[in-house]
């Protein structure tokens, strides 16, 4: 058991043989009595328990950004496949439209009179083109010659 000092009083504690090593590596290295070398070692213990508090809240933070990152990343690609989607699908809606106003061709049921879209391999699309043969119809430009 070694004896200290403890606001001016003496007490006898045990401490591990680690630390009483240390304690005396410090009195060799500075030159210092015991209680100095103690209170030197507190100090450094003090000093070297912040740095680690400080590293401690620093690999946290660097933890959390990272974690908040791939979060934002995971997030950013899910708003950018959704655009594309929406994107695609809203762009294929109006092209269909497009096409659809352009090159449907329709004609009023003889009946109910809603629209009857002609088909390329229809029926009503062969009968159609059946029609227009035999009315002689024909390119504007063969039709001058």
């Amino acid at each position: 058991m070694k004896a200290s000092r403890k606001k001016g009083k003496m007490v006898k504690r045990s401490i591990p043989w680690a630390l009483h090593m240390a304690i005396v590596r410090l009195q060799g290295t500075e030159e210092l009595e015991y209680e100095e070398a103690c209170a030197r070692a507190a100090m450094l213990i003090e000093e070297g328990g912040e740095r680690f508090k400080e590293k401690v809240k620093a690999e946290a933070s660097r933890q959390y950004k990272s974690r908040f990152l791939g979060e934002m990343n995971k997030a950013k690609n899910t708003w950018i496949q959704k655009g594309y989607t929406s994107g695609h699908k809203d762009g294929m809606d109006q092209g269909s439209n497009l096409a659809r106003d352009r090159f449907q061709i329709s004609y009023p049921c003889a009946t109910c009179g809603t629209d009857i879209v002609l088909r390329p391999d229809g029926e009503a699309t062969k009968s159609a083109v059946e029609h227009l043969k035999s009315e002689g119809w024909r390119h504007t430009e063969c039709s001058k010659a």
